[in-house]
């Protein structure tokens, strides 16, 4: 089947739920062969079956099939990016790569001793996490600050001032994810298992 749509995420989705593909069937109101078919993109469901099977795997219709939609691998090479869309208050962008994945983003930031990033101007209404991976930083947001180290992690709402002050030589990868996504949010509260084939 040549689609724009890849229903295999069903089977991620049924997994996390602990349903076997009979399960499923029964849930839905589908027969076997139909959620079988679907699963492995044997054929292109109608809008009434997607709406069964989404209200069996507990998301919106749209949710299942903005998931289907032939993104899960996309690859793209972290780029400098342009200052146009820039203020004049923001700083350290020379330190950044970006890969931009739709509205979302990863920046990869490589910095010395004493180089501050304040780059709001790259923010959209986004959820940002913060990964150190060397060296140690600083992160101000608002009023607080967070002293983070190797393996440290953070999670916050990128549209919050906040900047980055290196306090020793290191690389951290900051993580936009847009608020609006709800599947992702869904996915997150989802206990990660074994994806592996059955």
């Amino acid at each position: 089947m040549n689609s724009a749509y890849d229903f295999r995420i069903i089977r991620v989705l049924r997994r996390r739920l602990n349903l076997t593909l009979q399960a499923l069937a029964g849930r839905s109101g589908l027969t076997y062969p139909t959620v079988e078919s679907v699963e492995t993109n044997k054929t292109l469901p109608s809008l009434k079956t997607l709406d069964a099977l989404a209200g069996a795997l507990q998301i919106s219709t749209s949710d299942l099939i903005g998931l289907a939609e032939r993104r899960f691998v996309q690859r793209r090479t972290a780029k400098e990016e342009p200052r146009g869309h820039l203020s004049g208050k923001d700083k350290g962008l020379e330190k950044c790569r970006v890969a931009r994945y739709d509205k979302g983003k990863l920046i990869r930031v490589i910095a010395e001793e004493g180089d501050h990033v304040h780059v709001m101007g790259l923010h959209e209404d986004v959820q940002e996490f913060c990964y150190v991976l060397s060296g140690r930083v600083e992160l101000r947001i608002e009023d607080k600050t967070y002293r983070m180290g190797p393996d440290d992690t953070i999670f916050f709402d990128g549209l919050l001032d906040h900047s980055y002050t290196q306090l020793e030589t290191g690389e951290y990868v900051t993580v936009h994810i847009p608020k609006d996504l709800r599947v992702f949010e869904k996915l997150l509260e989802t206990k990660p298992e074994d994806e592996s084939e059955s």
